[in-house]
């Protein structure tokens, strides 16, 4: 029996509302979402995928446009000669609003229903299971419950649940992946991609992954993004990760210990020039200094047009208290007068000792609401 050409995606989230984003901002990272589908179909025409599962929450809610729900329909008609296998997640369950009972989707695409189900491809020698979230949430097993799984054939899994969570979101461990008796699980709800894993057993191998989001939205959702794709047969499963975001973002720390401004302000242009275009940076400056380090958004991206960047000022302020406590200046006076309260009897003296050190920030003008006080 030949290896069947499999693709594997999960969580896209169409149609996702970016609510902390401008409006304009937020369309644009919609539009994108649907470039990122229509690049998804694309790859499957050429690659001549066979069958495609996709693991849940296609969609970031119930709430659909018009003109995702036409793209969706019009896109997996342009791939005739693949089976869609849609398992609904905990963001687009099928509830009796669910968009997918709206949609009119083609004849090669299944969407699995509550009840968990085979379906049969005599023509592949494969058995594609799976089931659907009825709701928000999901406290039954996603790995159990379904009809015997045939030994002469390829049985795949397409299933949305969470590997040892306790959500409520399908909740699993490796031990129900390792007894469940599929050769492939395709999982979804987690958005950081595993790569391919594999359980062994006496009786075979279980190969399972996540293939994570599709486009990160967030710091949250960290790296490049996309799809697994390769091939599945009895016994083997070869995937590989193909990138499909159309950017990234990325988090990194940036240690300006004694710098000045300007040398801090070096050190994270060329920190910056270490990634591409299609990145979002945010850098966390660590490390002690003397003086605040106020670093404008306009100036830190490198004018050779590297990758946007953002900071989070994590440095601990070192300053020289001696010189600041004889200074006739406004940190001067200021410095005295907090001394001052925290020898009063029965003052708070670690309350005033944050006091100091807040304000000594802000008169160094150091933006006080991106600083990480917790180590303060």
């Amino acid at each position: 029996m030949p290896a069947i050409r499999i693709l594997h995606g999960a969580d896209f989230h169409l149609d996702s509302p970016f609510s902390l984003r401008s409006p304009r901002e937020a369309e644009r990272r919609r539009t994108e979402l649907r470039s990122d589908l229509s690049s998804v179909m694309l790859y499957i025409r050429l690659q001549r995928i066979q069958v495609c599962l996709l693991s849940g929450d296609l969609f970031d809610g119930e709430s659909v446009t018009p003109e995702t729900s036409a793209l969706l329909e019009r896109e997996l008609s342009s791939c005739p000669d693949c089976r869609f296998f849609l398992s609904p997640g905990n963001h687009d369950p099928l509830t009796p609003s669910s968009p997918y009972r709206r949609m009119r989707l083609p004849e090669n695409v299944h969407v699995f229903g509550p009840q968990k189900e085979r379906v049969r491809l005599d023509e592949l020698g494969v058995d594609v299971y799976g089931f659907a979230f009825d709701g928000a949430d999901c406290p039954e097993n996603p790995l159990t419950g379904y009809p015997p799984r045939d030994p002469d054939r390829v049985n795949l899994l397409c299933c949305h649940g969470d590997l040892d969570g306790r959500s409520g979101y399908g909740s699993f461990t490796r031990a129900d992946l390792a007894a469940s008796g599929f050769d492939y699980v395709a999982l979804g709800h987690i958005h950081k991609g595993t790569g391919l894993q594999c359980e062994q057993t006496a009786a075979g191998r279980v190969y399972w992954a996540y293939p994570g989001c599709l486009e990160g939205r967030g710091f949250d959702e960290t790296g490049e993004k996309g799809v697994l794709c390769g091939t599945v047969e009895k016994g083997k499963v070869d995937l590989q990760f193909v990138r499909i975001s159309k950017r990234r973002y990325e988090l990194a720390d940036c240690d300006v210990t004694s710098c000045t401004r300007l040398e801090a302000l070096e050190r994270v242009r060329a920190l910056a020039r270490t990634y591409g275009a299609d990145t979002t940076l945010r850098v966390f400056l660590t490390g002690e200094v003397k003086d605040g380090l106020l670093l404008l958004p306009e100036e830190i991206t490198p004018p050779d047009g590297a990758c946007a960047v953002e900071t989070v000022d994590r440095t601990v302020l070192a300053p020289d208290l001696t010189a600041i406590e004889q200074s006739g200046t406004l940190k001067g006076v200021f410095f005295r007068l907090m001394r001052e309260k925290q020898e009063v009897p029965g003052a708070d003296a670690e309350l005033y000792e944050q006091a100091l050190r807040y304000g000594l920030l802000a008169l160094d003008g150091r933006n006080v609401a991106d600083v990480d006080f917790e180590g303060f």
